[in-house]
């Protein structure tokens, strides 16, 4: 639904506060048709002055501390509608050299014409007493800057804009901002996060871009290459950027049009083509962002360069492995063992295996004979939990990458130039890594350093464009020590075991708390929770036939032929011609739909047939238990101060992680006199809340997936303090960066990857058929250190166990690997 903008005009009687760094203002105006009265309005504005007759475009809104204020996303500075309004504008410090005094000179001598001077003939402000010919110059120089900051505002709002942006904008560009966004208004979505291809695209056609002109094209496929680099593919083919563009710009393409424009932008360099071998003889041409074709083409080299290395001697290996397991009573299978001498002696090597197979306990002995040989060994990982963890179960320092490769100043201090210092390099979780981190970081790896990446290549794939770790090991081209055995303790953990069915395609029969009560008391470490919640199907279905039983209800008349209820029949009804029953609902029984008291017991006669240990019996549906779960039941047997993350396979839908982040702050932290709040869009944030940032921002030093809480919050600035991490840091964020902020009691199963959670509740119904693939629920269990919960259907399940995820990436790390053999 289209949200209703309203407008508000008046003057500008003060200014409560103003940033400078991102224009965000806090107004007092006295409005034209209430003038007696005082009205706040926030909005965001390169300068504002006491005095200035505004125009403001939004929506009225109350906030929880400040009351009533009108929040503008849209700004027009007008002429000053009165003498006093102008000489207050004037005097506002708005033009140097022009204060209150001189300002009241002005207005007097030149009255209503005073702008039209100052626009046409500012020369005669000599005319007035006091102002002699260095101060005109002062003044003039002023003026023409305010004079530019508002036309490039108007320019920019008049082309849909927001002040936000517009800001943004006009910091960044300055008074070239009208001149470069008329000439490629498309730039607005490369240099500003927030501003998409389709707010530019609105900006460019308003200002005359032709619709299936060259520079829309261009923008487009940039567009279209930088969503599939979102979806991990690193190219696309032809085929796909034309179908993608067809949708995307709704017009028929020119024939053999696309073909022009990807040439002349692979002439520019704006992207690049690498060819496939296709069927036949025939090469298929891929096209890539050139940042992603070059940083493929390196991780594929430099690996190829490592590779091509003699192998060390492990004889003295083997030997040095034998007197410290005998030294130290250690045990390790004879997968193990080969696995530390291969990869101690080759210069890369892959480590891998899934939970319980003794990767952790193989690591910290590779460590151990590294630093028993002498040398120097760096421990990493991808995210900051990950190298929490790493540092804990190895008993050595371990650093995320963008620490590790130093990020300043727009980019990695680690690079070519300026290598690590070690002689053995050792990442894990690199089922995380994507190709560009992976090429950055290799980067910073010394011609002498060795290699070792660790990682369970059955887990979900990483969130940006490529596959590394399933790429290395498919090519067959890098030495691989894969861990297969699990170990008799890691056996006793129903989290493994089951997590290992789940990865061999066997749906793991997983007990009940609601069959099995004692398995609260066992403190069992996987546990299914049978729960429905009602599809959009399922609900528009019954709305549908409430409102027809409630007329019916209502409306019992002689001459009117009413609703038959016969259950098991047929139904007929006058009224079927108005609500012909779906042959899939054919089954409810619509007397007892009329007698049902509340959504659950609605679901239940919906659904006919329920799971004899559903929570729907006790009254709860899918969402309520998920809530129980987190406010009470796990609590209650494994500790109150146990973490509890929630992993939904998707954001959307009633258990998706915007639904559930808004009941579960409610539940747990819900809005109270004392507690600040701020207010971003339609997102709410309080103190106390836990938040996930969701990209990387190398300037705040806090990274996509980053986890951490709400620890103030600044409504006049406005501003939140942060803290993340082990460490405790605290992060101050401006409200530009707050957008990069989502809540975190419930996450994407993607965005937990490379973390480990004491409790994690893991819904798994059919509304999220479309992500329910075998990676993600053994992605989603492994992330449990102590209770793992899945909420749904079995055959939910039993559905997601089955289903391996066939959409392939569109990689070529491979293909080039094997190619440089």
């Amino acid at each position: 639904m289209t949200e209703i903008v309203e407008v508000v005009r008046g003057i500008v009687s003060r200014v409560t506060y103003h940033n400078p760094d991102n224009g965000w203002s806090v107004l007092r105006l006295s409005p034209f048709n209430s003038p007696e009265t005082m009205e706040t309005v926030t909005v965001h504005q390169t300068q504002v002055f006491a005095g200035a007759t505004m125009e403001f475009h939004g929506n009225w809104t109350v906030h929880p501390q400040y009351g009533r204020q009108f929040r503008a996303e849209r700004a027009i500075v007008k002429k000053p509608a009165t003498a006093s309004a102008l000489e207050k504008y004037l005097g506002s410090g708005l033009i140097k050299g022009v204060g209150p005094k001189t300002a009241a000179k002005i207005v007097a001598h030149f009255g209503e014409t005073t702008l039209d001077v100052f626009e046409k003939d500012i020369e005669r402000l000599v005319e007035v007493p006091g102002i002699a010919a260095k101060k005109l110059e002062m003044i003039k120089g002023a003026w023409l800057e305010h004079r530019a900051v508002r036309e490039v505002m108007i320019f920019l709002q008049s082309h849909g804009i927001s002040t936000l942006f517009a800001v943004r904008i006009f910091q960044k560009y300055g008074d070239q901002a009208i001149a470069l966004v008329t000439e490629d208004p498309y730039r607005l979505a490369n240099d500003f996060y927030g501003i998409g291809f389709f707010s530019a695209d609105r900006v460019a056609l308003s200002i005359g871009i032709a619709r299936d002109g060259e520079k829309r094209l261009m923008a487009a496929v940039r567009h279209v290459l930088g969503a599939a680099r979102e979806e991990g593919h690193c190219y696309l083919y032809h085929q796909q950027i034309e179908t993608a563009l067809t949708a995307l710009l709704e017009i028929s393409l020119p024939r053999d049009g696309l073909g022009a424009v990807l040439g002349r932008m692979e002439q520019e360099n704006y992207l690049r083509m690498r060819p496939l071998p296709g069927a036949g003889e025939q090469l298929v041409r891929c096209y890539y962002g050139k940042t992603l074709y070059y940083d493929e083409a390196y991780v594929a080299s430099r690996i190829q360069r490592l590779t091509d290395r003699r192998e060390n001697d492990t004889a003295p290996v083997a030997a040095l492995l034998e007197r410290r397991q005998q030294q130290n009573r250690l045990c390790l299978s004879r997968q193990q063992q080969l696995a530390v001498c291969q990869t101690v002696s080759h210069h890369f090597s892959v480590l891998t295996g899934g939970p319980g197979c003794g990767k952790t306990t193989t690591t910290r002995v590779i460590v151990q004979l590294l630093e028993d040989l002498g040398r120097r060994v760096l421990l990493a990982a991808p995210t900051g939990r990950a190298a929490q963890r790493m540092s804990e179960v190895i008993g050595r320092s371990a650093q995320t990458l963008h620490r590790l490769l130093e990020w300043r100043r727009g980019g990695f201090e680690k690079n070519e130039k300026n290598p690590l210092d070690c002689d053995f390099l050792i990442v894990d979780e690199c089922s995380m890594l994507d190709i560009s981190l992976t090429a950055s970081l290799l980067k910073a790896v010394s011609e002498g350093c060795q290699v070792l990446f660790i990682g369970d290549s059955d887990q979900l794939p990483s969130v940006g464009a490529g596959n590394v770790l399933r790429d290395l090991i498919a090519s067959r081209c890098v030495p691989v020590a894969r861990l297969t055995e699990v170990f008799r303790q890691a056996r006793q953990s129903k989290i493994i075991g089951y997590a290992h069915d789940v990865n061999n395609g066997v749906v793991p029969h997983i007990r009940s708390p609601f069959r099995n009560p004692e398995v609260w008391q066992q403190q069992e470490d996987c546990l299914f929770i049978d729960s429905d919640e009602a599809t959009k199907a399922q609900i528009e279905f019954i709305t549908r036939a409430r409102k027809v039983l409630d007329n019916h209800v209502s409306d019992q008349r002689p001459d009117k032929e009413l609703f038959t209820f016969r259950c098991g029949e047929e139904i007929t009804s006058a009224y079927e011609k108005d609500f012909a029953i779906p042959d899939k609902f054919q089954h409810v029984d619509l007397e007892r739909l009329s007698r049902a008291r509340g959504p659950v017991e609605e679901l239940k006669v919906v659904l006919g047939k329920v799971h004899p240990w559903s929570t729907l019996h006790y009254g709860f549906s899918a969402v309520e238990t998920v809530v129980r779960l987190y406010v009470e039941w796990i609590g209650k047997y494994f500790g109150m101060s146990t973490e509890i993350q929630v992993l939904s396979p998707m954001t959307r839908g009633s258990l998706g992680t915007i639904n559930l982040n808004r009941i579960l702050q409610q539940a747990v932290n819900p809005e109270r006199s004392g507690k600040a709040q701020l207010t971003i869009g339609d997102r709410i944030f309080r103190q106390g809340d836990r938040v996930i940032h969701k990209r990387n921002n190398y300037e705040l030093g806090v990274f996509n997936g980053d986890i951490g809480k709400i620890e103030a919050i600044d409504n006049l600035e406005p501003s939140m303090a942060v803290v993340f991490g082990p460490e405790n840091r605290t992060v101050t964020y401006q409200k530009d960066d707050i957008v990069e902020l989502e809540l975190a009691y419930a996450i994407t199963v993607h965005k937990s990857q490379g973390s480990e959670f004491e409790a994690v509740i893991i819904p798994v119904l059919t509304q999220h058929f479309k992500m329910l693939y075998r990676n993600l629920v053994y992605t989603g269990v492994t992330r449990a250190k102590k209770l793992a919960v899945l909420v749904g259907t079995r055959k939910a399940l039993a559905m997601a166990v089955k289903r391996e995820d066939t959409a392939k990436r569109q990689t070529m790390l491979q293909q080039l690997l094997s190619k440089n053999q």
